[in-house]
């Protein structure tokens, strides 16, 4: 299936960068479904609409369901699996023989609907998901580092979470304003400054890292220096 279920960290970094509109353009090259589960849902509209401060952010996104754009998924067995990643994800590291709780469920409910779904990817900004799919082991330096404590891990647990997200691609709000950038679709703000792509491919980058997108400086300069080459 091409379907792409996207966490709401990537739908609030394009939506607080006036980005938002990217979306039916990058579906209609993708060729696939864009997809959120409904806690996700509840998080970028239903809670929002209640509120004075998000309000507008809310519309915006109503606006591309109704518009087909973006689908709400439902699916009984999502939650379980979700349950089950949740309770395995916060029992993988302990400190002090007390388990650390490092994911969330709304998180952990659009991993599941990828993984149930058979998608293409989990379009997701936060660092600790992506890492304990990607690099767990790289979180144990890092929470060592927060912590200043000794931590632990409960191999087994890591096994079986490993096991269940086994295949999942993870794509960052970063990758998709960066390719939005390859294929086009932004060339209407290359402007008349100086080193105008950089500029904009640049404040794209920055743009997206700053409401949440877990990449780094370093980052961001090495896919500077990639795309500018093309």
């Amino acid at each position: 299936m091409r379907l792409l279920v996207f966490d709401a960290g990537p739908m609030i970094s394009l939506t607080t960068n006036s980005l938002l509109w990217l979306l039916p353009e990058l579906k209609s090259k993708y060729r696939g479904d864009f997809g959120i589960v409904e806690s996700v849902h509840q998080e970028l509209i239903s809670k929002p609409l209640k509120t004075k401060k998000f309000k507008f952010e809310a519309l915006q996104v109503q606006k591309l369901i109704q518009d087909g754009v973006i689908t709400v998924l439902s699916s009984p067995n999502v939650r379980g699996k979700a349950q089950q990643l949740f309770d395995l994800g916060n029992r993988i590291f302990r400190v002090r023989k007390q388990p650390l709780r490092i994911v969330q469920m709304g998180e952990m409910e659009t991993l599941a609907a990828a993984i149930h779904l058979g998608a293409h990817a989990m379009v997701c900004d936060e660092r600790i998901t992506r890492n304990l799919i990607e690099a767990p082991h790289s979180l144990r330096t890092l929470y060592e580092k927060r912590l200043h404590e000794k931590v632990e891990v409960n191999a087994d647990a890591l096994h079986q979470f490993q096991n269940l997200v086994k295949g999942v691609k993870i794509i960052r709000s970063v990758e998709l304003v960066t390719l939005a950038f390859e294929m086009g679709i932004l060339n209407k703000f290359v402007v008349n400054v100086p080193n105008a792509r950089r500029e904009l491919l640049e404040s794209l980058l920055w743009g997206v890292k700053l409401h949440g997108a877990a990449v780094s400086e370093d980052e961001i300069n090495q896919i500077l220096k990639l795309e500018l080459k093309k």
